[in-house]
């Protein structure tokens, strides 16, 4: 009878704890830090994670029977990377009621969390026992039972005295809100809705049009992407299966018979085909009479080959905006419900609208020509499932935009310009200047970057080494700490009584390799480099002694400054230790309530394995000036490994209009990791453009310098958008015959990537593929090599297996493995290395077609 009393404070219990765990909200950031306001981040994991709980069970032994209900609080510490969760060390304090009478205790538990269990030992301080329990935990859904990091806890201890409880466990005490920090789904969801029928007029002609454009659809989609990924635990079976595909590609290429001649099978031609042959169905049904009697007085039969053109054009457009483009634009992602239906129902509304209200076709016309376009979107969904079914994952199906587009419409710069504005959401700027950047200069840009800031900066990398392969403090980054942000730091101080200004220094820190690299050294000295005191062994004394003379040069500055001390006599210290810092942002941080069957299948696997591999260093881009700022797009990080001869990559320098999408990006990574808009640092705030933002960049594009048009985009990390997939899938599958496209990439893991290139090959492009050898690939791991190994055999087997077919078409496929001996600053050595490759390979000499006074420079140099 004691149970109702039990289960009422269980209750109030769990809602206590929900209550005392929920986030509060920040001060809204609605002025710049100098004004006294406080800079919010994400800030560095704890070494700690605190949580709390509630739970209800019970005990059996023999005839007794227990019931209980308790509060529980708990501290937990990982063991090794935390990300990997292979054991984390747990201690939890509970009190309750057991049978009605006060009971409390305390528990150890070795937890694994990645496979969400735990074994521990509690102890029982009221009722003096000890007792060994297995713990199974899980979320419920995504983001945790409630959408804040809340899991429920079963807890079994088996013995004479059996007892089981079950709980909720909810995080607290998180600089980062949980829950929040990961997409809600792993997917996308599309509706499975059927379109609206519509029937196809029964006339031969128009039957006959559609089942000639159903078959030519077919085969664009077959050679826009040709499916090449067999996979199978047997190779020779991979290879073979990927060898009949070749076969079937080759009899799809075949040469027809037109107008007598015979000729290859191109793409335009079919493209040009297929277009016609819808334009012959909206035709035949607006020439076909009805026999309904519902014909509107006045109407006469439609008979103008001009309407009908006009009609065809309207229906490309909508199935362009409203079903390709939404469609290809989820590239990359799972769908729920895979399906164009979603999509093709907007489509046939919008086109129905215009047929009744702009387009002229009579009345008694439109259900034939509605037929038809409900047609066409049968033939786009027939082929996205023909392609889904091929690559056996919705990630991977990309319809051809030519359903849409005729050849004409995408073979110059500035449509495919306007193709890739419309499918990213991006916008290509006019004015941008671009600077090269070789291997070595890349930590002096970084230095550069940091110390030119005058508003903000912001460094967004994946990778700062606090400690080096020998496990010693990491020198690179020691200098980054010492000669870029705390000099910087210290001559804007300085500056500070005649400016009124500080920089906002921010860190964009992915949490694996913060993990890994030891990272927490560097960046607890960078958050409070007036207080903190950095602990370096005893081989170190010297830079540690360096680093504390130079941080007494900060806080001398400090002192020194008037209006420093002013501010900080109104606003207080931690207004001064908020403003003289860097904000460290600890992004992708592991959370254990993200798990997935789509990264492996059959395994689910956390988000914690998806990472954010950006590299990005930014200052004062604005939307007041254009050319204020600047930012490097670069594949290094601040590290020893990145500054010696065995590390070579690639960076630019940008400035112009294009660069301000970094400011919008940096801005979403915080929102998405759960800070609210109003907590948002000032320097990454939205504002207005200046009114004269756009004759800044007109003068400067029309003042006779070297400028270039840009656009940015990105890949959101796990399962968002990916601006850069769609960006190249449109570039791969629209460039016209005779583009070229060199890809050096030192990760080839996707088939598809090698699948739409053998397409642009297939359709005249003439294309390079680069894959470093095993020497020289950066990331020399057996999954990676594998997946790479793969790529490259199918690439090879379609330039020689369709050779005839890639020759008669203009196309080129070929395959480079990058082996080089070279060390990186030999740069003759580069040079001689370039002379003997032209000299080797005259289709190179043709294929770049450079001015024969560039060859001579090159033996000059």
């Amino acid at each position: 009878m004691r149970t109702p009393l039990l289960l009422a404070p269980s209750v109030a219990l769990l809602g206590a704890v929900l209550v005392a765990a929920a986030p509060a909200r920040g001060s809204a950031q609605a002025r710049a830090p100098e004004d006294g306001l406080r800079t919010s981040s994400l800030g560095q994991p704890g070494r700690w994670r605190w949580s709390a709980g509630a739970a209800m069970g019970g005990t059996w032994s023999g005839a007794n029977e227990e019931l209980a209900t308790e509060l529980r609080g708990a501290a937990s510490r990982d063991l090794g990377n935390p990300l990997l969760g292979l054991a984390a060390l747990q201690f939890e304090g509970f009190a309750g009621t057991r049978t009605g009478e006060l009971d409390g205790g305390v528990r150890a538990r070795l937890m694994f969390p990645f496979a969400r269990a735990g074994v521990g030992v509690d102890r029982n301080i009221v009722d003096p026992r000890t007792r060994w329990f297995v713990s199974l935990v899980h979320p419920g859904r995504r983001g945790g039972l409630f959408g804040d990091g809340s899991v429920l806890r079963l807890d079994v201890s088996p013995g004479r005295e059996f007892s089981v409880a079950l709980g909720l466990e909810k995080p607290i005490q998180r600089g980062v809100p949980p829950g929040r920090a990961r997409p809600r789904y792993d997917h996308v969801r599309l509706s499975a809705a059927r379109v609206p029928s519509a029937s196809v007029p029964d006339v031969q002609a128009v039957r006959d049009a559609l089942a000639d454009a159903r078959e030519r659809a077919r085969w664009i989609g077959t050679v826009t992407v040709p499916w090449l990924d067999h996979a199978s635990a047997d190779r020779v079976r991979a290879e073979a299966a990927v060898l009949a595909q070749i076969a079937s590609l080759r009899r799809a290429l075949s040469p027809v018979a037109a107008d007598g001649v015979v000729k290859p099978r191109r793409m335009d031609d079919e493209v040009r085909a297929f277009h016609a042959a819808v334009e012959r169905a909206f035709a035949g049904a607006l020439t076909a009479a009805r026999a309904t009697g519902d014909a509107i007085a006045g109407d006469a039969v439609a008979d103008d080959p001009a309407l009908a053109a006009e009609v065809a054009a309207m229906a490309r457009t909508v199935l362009l905006d409203e079903v390709l483009l939404p469609y290809d634009r989820l590239l990359g992602q799972v769908k729920r419900e895979d399906t164009t239906r979603e999509f093709a129902r907007r489509a046939r509304g919008m086109f129905l609208h215009w047929l009744h209200v702009e387009s002229g076709v009579p009345r008694a016309h439109i259900p034939d020509v509605l037929g038809v376009f409900v047609g066409l979107l049968d033939i786009v969904e027939e082929n996205r499932a023909r392609i889904r079914a091929a690559w056996k994952d919705s990630r991977f199906v990309w319809l051809p935009l030519q359903y849409a587009l005729r050849p004409e419409e995408h073979d110059t710069q500035a449509e495919l310009d306007a193709l890739l504005e419309r499918a990213t959401g991006e916008r290509f700027t006019d004015g941008n200047t671009v600077s090269y950047v070789i291997n070595e200069q890349a930590q002096y840009q970084f230095s550069r970057m940091i110390r030119a800031a005058r508003e903000y900066h912001v460094l967004w990398i994946h990778d700062v080494r606090g400690v080096d392969d020998g496990g010693d403090p990491d020198e690179q980054s020691y200098r980054h700490v010492l000669g870029s942000y705390l000099r910087a730091m210290t001559e804007r101080v300085r500056a500070y009584d005649a400016t009124g200004t500080f920089p906002s220094y921010m860190i964009l820190l992915d949490h694996w390799f913060y993990a890994l690299r030891g990272s927490r050294l560097w960046m607890s000295l960078l958050e409070d480099p007036l207080r903190h005191e950095v602990r370096l062994p005893r081989s170190h004394r010297a830079w540690a002694d360096t680093l504390r003379a130079v941080q007494d040069s900060l806080r001398a500055a400090v002192a020194g400054s008037a209006l420093l001390q002013a501010q900080r006599a109104q606003y207080g210290d931690r207004w001064l230790y908020d403003l003289v810092k860097v904000h460290v942002n600890i992004t992708n941080a592991a959370e254990w309530t993200f798990w997935s069957r789509r990264f492996m299948r059959g395994w689910s696997v956390p988000d914690n394995m998806l990472r954010d591999h950006r590299k990005l260093s930014f200052y004062d881009i604005s939307e007041e000036d254009p050319y204020r700022g600047e930012a490097m797009f670069t594949g290094a990080g601040l590290g020893e490994n990145y500054s010696n001869l065995s590390w070579e990559d690639r960076s630019i320098l940008v400035r112009g209009p294009s660069a301000l999408t970094l400011k919008a990006a940096a801005r979403q990574v915080l929102l998405d990791h759960g800070l609210t808009p109003e907590r948002i640092p000032w320097a990454l705030q939205p504002r207005e453009r200046a009114a004269d933002y756009d004759a800044r960049v007109r003068a400067v594009t029309e003042g006779g310098g070297r400028t270039l048009r840009a656009m940015s985009v990105h890949n959101v990390t796990g399962y968002g958008d990916k601006e850069v997939n769609v960006a190249k899938a449109v570039l791969y599958t629209l460039m016209p015959a005779g583009s070229v496209i060199k890809v050096p990439d030192s990760l080839w893991n996707s088939a598809f990537w090698g699948a739409a290139l053998a397409g642009c090959a297939l359709r005249g492009g003439r294309v390079l593929v680069i894959i470093p050898a095993v020497e020289n690939t950066p990331v020399p791991a057996f999954g990676s090599l594998e997946h790479a190994h793969g790529v490259a055999w199918r690439l090879l087997a379609v330039s020689r297996g369709l050779a005839p077919e890639l020759a008669a078409r203009g196309g080129l496929l070929r395959v480079g493995i990058y082996t080089s001996s070279l060390e990186v600053t030999d740069i003759p050595g580069k040079l001689q290395a370039v002379q003997a490759t032209f000299a080797e390979h005259a289709w190179l000499r043709e294929l770049y077609g450079f001015p024969a006074a560039v060859y001579d420079g090159l033996a000059d140099i």
